[in-house]
């Protein structure tokens, strides 16, 4: 059978639309159901149309107008491609099909290239640690400091532990850590610096923190800061006064211990490239390297002491 065939098979005439075609077959299909009515079997039999007759001429037609629109469509969108036409129409339907899949290969690829990378800087990091002599003192500034240009917070802090150096020649390495710690909250920006200080707090474990004293305040009332009288009062060197001592009281410990001294007048601190209003000098309780950290107030202490 033939296109022509089958419209005439419909009884419809060739190129009807395909509207005319659907109405023309389920017209046939429920005198086909009907058959048993004397007049419509009558009919048949003169037509000379069985179902699966009808069926077929439909199932032609309905592919030869699908295959019309295909090209139709094709001809608009990749007509400008000429003989390429048909390859940019199945790569287009690759990705159209398989998009999501190609995304998460390139994705998988990318997250491969990233680990690998970061893989490789992190060994290379180790090796160049390693390599570094063994750190003498950790010190933390921890408050509301800025940098010597005004900036915060410090992002070469080099410049920092050379100077610790200069001023311990015996020492060879001086780590530092610098955490700016906002003393009011006025925008988002603060509160994030807030929160960003607590996360230091927590993963830089410096030997000794310079603070301002609302924040020696806090970490003293934390529990994070070593009592500095007592047995501990002659390590702090012949610099050490009571009147530079600043005392609190813990949670666990009610009673007022001494756990930060006033540095703010050692001349040490000149020329340091950083600024505040005050340094108070306290030790971590749990600090790995106490006896440097000891060494360092009481270097501080001795200038200040003399310059009074």
């Amino acid at each position: 059978m033939n296109l022509k065939e089958a419209y005439e098979l419909l009884g419809l005439p060739e190129g009807a639309a395909k509207e005319e075609v659907e109405k023309r077959y389920f017209i046939l299909i429920r005198r086909d159901r009907g058959s048993k009515q004397r007049e419509t079997t009558e009919h048949a039999e003169a037509q000379g149309i069985n179902i699966e007759d009808i069926n077929k001429a439909y199932k032609l037609i309905l592919e030869a107008e699908d295959q019309k629109t295909t090209e139709q469509f094709n001809e608009a969108n990749y007509g400008k491609y000429k003989a390429m036409g048909p390859m940019v129409q199945k790569t287009e339907h690759f990705f159209s099909y398989y998009k999501f899949h190609v995304l998460g290969a390139i994705a998988i690829i990318a997250a491969l290239i990233y680990g690998i990378n970061a893989y490789i800087d992190h060994r290379q990091e180790q090796e160049r640690l390693a390599n570094l002599p063994p750190v003498d003192v950790s010190v933390s500034f921890f408050g509301e400091y800025y940098s010597s240009d005004g900036t915060y917070p410090m992002s070469d802090l080099k410049p920092l532990e050379d100077r610790f150096l200069s001023q311990f020649p015996d020492w060879k390495r001086v780590t530092v850590f610098f955490t700016y710690v906002p003393s009011q909250m006025n925008s988002q920006q603060d509160t994030a610096m807030i929160q960003k200080s607590i996360i230091d707090l927590m993963m830089n474990k410096a030997d000794v923190y310079i603070m301002d004293k609302e924040n020696f305040n806090k970490l003293a009332r934390d529990g994070s800061l070593l009592p500095l009288d007592g047995s501990n009062e002659s390590k702090l060197g012949a610099g050490y006064k009571p009147e530079l001592a600043l005392k609190a009281s813990t949670e666990d410990v009610p009673e007022q211990h001494v756990y930060g001294v006033d540095i703010s007048a050692s001349p040490l601190l000149e020329g340091l490239p950083v600024i505040g209003k005050e340094y108070v000098a306290g030790i971590r309780i749990n600090g790995e390297k106490r006896d440097n950290a000891f060494k360092f107030i009481s270097e501080y202490l001795e200038p200040a002491a003399a310059a009074k």
